[in-house]
């Protein structure tokens, strides 16, 4: 199907495009555009290109028919360490002291590939961070990736890569981390799979940062090839919720193309030529002395120092009888005391420390708000989410499975716990809670919100669910 190009239906085309997914086609890109839509026209069944146009300026867009929109305009143009100045200065700059601080405390690190097309990026990350970790002792490093192409994250998740993903990548990458399999293709190790989690996000349209899609307290941000095709409106909706998902000294690294520093005065900012370095501090004009402090929170079990205590209120003293009184004398009026202050909601401190990444905190708060109210199931999904974050494996599985006793439709349990299990390589129970979780979200209206997850639609979810189950 051939897509004439008509400015009027092209200038509203774009327009809508721009509003839906954050997009940016100017009339120098309209070509390209023409190319998309007539593609994506062919998948969606128009049978010419009048009525895929008249279906777009309708506006009239379901989740699915948008996500495939989206396959055929993004550029999936990506290969193993692209950029290598960039990963570089990871190794060099920013993993080095972040293990310093962190070596004798959480020892976690957290990193997002946001834009992660099929996934090489991501495996870099996670491959990179493994050899400059070497020697230093175990470490609960996690990569988060995230794309709007279920396509891409199909494909990312298989892990599986032609000779043409490693073109002018060093030899080491090849021989230490994949293994060949026919047709000439490579398999990336389970041990370097089981550090990326895969997830759809729309960074023009969705929520972050939100512990639900795990995009808080993030140390590392990559956001590379991505922005530059997006509107001025959404580069600064997306910057502003990345500044968000970092932790205090953490770190976005863009593309020195993407992104001026009009769009970055909440950063700290070093342009190297080859990659933009974007740092947040809590005091913008003074750079802290650690970028990442002492004080992050310990993996496993809550320091002493760091556990959560509600505030209760005083009990006050019983009051002293007066003396007997006269028979004539009229007995004073009882002492009236000030009502004592609010119990502070432990839930709620969870919540805060959570997002603040103060996570060995929020866990300690989430067991007083289980101990004041066993059938809390906010509090078990809370706790569940935190130790999962933690690396608390057997902890995160045992608290989900108290999610599901206490509902056993809840529709994040069954998503998360599909998550969880690809991650340890069980794919049968991965499998069984994908499908209880594509079942319950068929059945539920697009725009409806899935409960508790601070916003996230069923439309949503449920196309983060196809592409985990592989389309």
């Amino acid at each position: 199907m051939s897509v004439a190009l008509d400015k009027t239906v092209f200038a509203e085309v774009s327009a809508l495009i721009a509003q839906r997914m954050g997009l940016h086609f100017p009339e120098d890109r309209w070509n390209d555009l023409a190319r998309g839509l007539a593609s994506a026209g062919s998948e969606l069944g128009f049978r010419d290109p009048v009525q895929c146009l008249g279906w777009l300026q309708s506006g009239d867009l379901s989740t699915h028919q948008l996500e495939t929109l989206a396959s055929h305009l993004t550029v999936g143009e990506t290969y193993f360490m692209r950029d290598p100045a960039s990963f570089d200065y990871l190794t060099r700059e920013i993993l080095p002291p972040l293990v310093s601080a962190r070596s004798l405390t959480s020892r976690s690190i957290r990193m997002w590939s946001a834009g992660c097309c099929t996934g090489e990026e991501a495996y870099s990350l996670a491959i990179t961070s493994t050899r400059a970790l070497a020697g230093s002792g175990r470490w609960n490093l996690s990569v988060l990736a995230t794309d709007i192409n279920t396509k891409f994250l199909s494909k990312a998740v298989e892990g599986v890569y032609s000779s043409w993903s490693f073109r002018g990548t060093p030899a080491w990458l090849t021989e230490q981390y994949f293994s060949a399999i026919p047709d000439k293709k490579l398999a990336l190790h389970d041990s370097v799979k089981k550090m990326v989690d895969f997830r759809y996000l729309n960074l023009a349209a969705d929520v972050y940062p939100s512990l639900h899609n795990q995009t808080n307290a993030m140390d590392v941000i990559f956001c590379r090839n991505v922005l530059m095709y997006f509107t001025v409106e959404h580069q600064r909706r997306v910057i502003e919720g990345f500044y968000n998902c970092l932790v205090d000294g953490g770190t976005l690294l863009l593309n020195p193309a993407e992104a001026g520093a009009s769009l970055l005065p909440m950063f700290h900012v070093e342009n190297t030529g080859a990659v933009i370095v974007c740092r947040k501090s809590p005091h913008k004009g003074k750079p802290p002395a650690r970028w990442f402090p002492e004080t992050t929170p310990p993996r496993m079990s809550p320091s002493p120092a760091l556990v959560f205590e509600p505030v209760l209120p005083a009990i006050p003293a019983p009051p002293v009888p007066p003396p007997p009184a006269p028979a004539e004398t009229v007995p004073a009026p009882a002492a009236i005391t000030a009502p004592a202050p609010p119990v502070e909601d432990p839930l709620e401190q969870a919540r805060i420390f959570a997002n603040q990444g103060r996570l060995a905190e929020a866990l300690a708060a989430c067991e007083v708000a289980i101990a004041a109210n066993r059938t809390s199931l906010p509090a078990y999904l809370l706790q569940a989410t935190v130790c999962d974050e933690l690396g608390q494996v057997d902890e995160a599985l045992a608290a989900w499975g108290r999610v599901l006793y206490l509902d056993q439709d809840f529709i994040l349990a069954h998503h998360a716990l599909a998550s969880i299990y690809r991650r340890l390589g069980r794919p049968k129970e991965s499998g069984r809670h994908l499908a209880v979780a594509l079942s319950l979200l068929s059945a539920r209206d697009r725009g409806d919100l899935v409960p508790e997850s601070g916003g996230i639609t069923c439309g949503r979810l449920l196309e983060s669910v196809r592409a985990m189950a592989g389309g």
